[in-house]
């Protein structure tokens, strides 16, 4: 009995580290040229086709470079900060959010987080009830109807992305996974 105990928390340690360290399977994307190659390459979207600008401002932290397209309910953002404590704090920000949303029971379906100092993944598949408040780069903070959202945020280094598609069909969410797939991040 007491080798069945041992067994079973040491695949529960196991399993906890891999769920804080799942994060760690991503890369940094610190040159836009490999987003815009993903947009293009997984679902279409040409760099012309995008809102895209170097050394700017975001919420008063320095940006080197922010990518934003929109491909129908589908949302693809890059923002490249000067310092890796502000993409972070924009991430920081998201996933507490996003965790006080599913506190309330106002998110049905399935999502992961994980983070460490340096590195993070939020990403979910489910439905937001109307009413919450979740702030996405360039997109309304406040849902005024129950929405289905498909994708993730991630952070690693000085670099914020979002990848997801807002009441999109299933035709949409392919689109996401292919280009999460493309860049080599965790899927919903």
């Amino acid at each position: 009995m007491k080798r069945l105990k041992a067994i079973t928390a040491a695949v529960l340690a196991c399993a906890t580290m891999l769920s804080f360290t799942g994060c760690a399977g991503f890369k940094v994307i610190d040159d836009e040229d490999v987003f815009f190659d993903a947009l293009d390459n997984a679902v279409g979207i040409d760099d012309d086709e995008t809102y895209h600008q170097k050394n700017v401002t975001y919420n008063g932290d320095k940006v080197e470079y922010v990518i934003y397209a929109q491909d129908g309910d589908n949302f693809y953002t890059y923002i490249r900060f000067k310092k890796a404590d502000d993409a972070m704090d924009l991430f920081d920000d998201f996933s507490q959010d996003f965790q006080e949303i599913k506190d309330d029971n106002d998110f049905t379906g399935s999502s992961s987080m994980s983070a460490n100092k340096v590195r993070g993944s939020v990403t979910f598949n489910g439905e937001l009830e109307s009413g919450s408040i979740l702030a996405f780069y360039r997109h309304d903070s406040y849902f005024y109807e129950d929405s289905e959202i498909y994708g993730g945020v991630y952070v690693n280094d000085n670099v914020y992305i979002e990848v997801y598609s807002l009441n999109g069909s299933k035709r949409d969410n392919e689109k996401i996974t292919n280009f999460l797939k493309e860049i080599g991040f965790p899927k919903p």
